[in-house]
């Protein structure tokens, strides 16, 4: 398929239990990922960043990983460097890593840009933009992550130098409260899809959004949507 989105979900219960009451087997493994992190980034950190300082042995690092899982916002104090290794260590967390298991299911293989995208502007969203719309986080918006209300950024998926506002993650997370919301919200844009004379968008939209999100519904699991590049 073309670069779109890939479908995942997850155990509510037990990313919540992750996040609140990690295990010491949980927080070496992502120790684990954080010094992974800490290789493939080294080098690309500015002079003084904090992230640069870290230790690079697992169970030094598994403290540092407690008090940030703690955060109510994990993002808002890390460089653009910091961030993507954060993000990764999460991302990596989630995909099937056994010791910290949070029930990780791929849902469906991938939807086209074009989906959202026609949705997005059925409902309002502008490009770039994050607002009080459900679906403009469907992709953008990692677990807490808090960009600047309304911020519009210079492009979701074009990296480079800039700003810490600037920054662009390959994932959302998203709450069973929240995915009810995009379920009404895709459910409002489907004559929309369905009337744009796109055969491809439609059949994602129907064959394949639809089903995942209402399964996900069903079931009560977080939402996770990785942007395939």
């Amino acid at each position: 398929m073309s670069a779109g989105y890939i479908i995942y979900s997850l155990d509510a219960g037990k990313f919540r239990a992750l996040i609140e009451r990690p295990t010491n087997e949980q927080l070496t493994a992502l120790g684990r990922l954080m010094e992974a992190g800490l290789e493939e980034w080294e080098g690309e950190f500015d002079d003084g960043d904090p992230v640069a300082e870290w230790p690079t042995d697992p169970k030094a690092l598994a403290p540092i990983a407690a008090k940030r899982l703690a955060q109510s916002d994990w993002y808002g104090d890390l460089s653009q460097v910091g961030k993507t290794l954060w993000e990764g260590v999460i991302f990596g967390a989630c995909m099937k890593h056994k010791p910290i298991d949070v029930g990780f299911r791929l849902d469906d293989e991938g939807i086209y840009w074009d989906v959202i995208k026609i949705a997005r502007k059925h409902l309002g969203v502008p490009a770039n933009t994050i607002n009080d719309t459900a679906l403009s986080t469907f992709g953008t918006r990692p677990f807490r992550y808090f960009p600047a209300p309304k911020a519009k950024k210079k492009g979701w998926f074009s990296f480079g130098s800039g700003s810490d506002d600037e920054w662009t993650p390959m994932h959302s997370m998203h709450a069973p409260d929240e995915v009810q919301k995009m379920q009404a919200e895709l459910k409002a844009a489907g004559p929309a899809i369905k009337a744009a004379k796109n055969d491809e968008a439609r059949e994602q939209y129907e064959e394949n959004l639809m089903p995942a999100l209402e399964t996900i519904v069903k079931d009560g699991r977080m939402l996770f949507v990785q942007v395939d590049t």
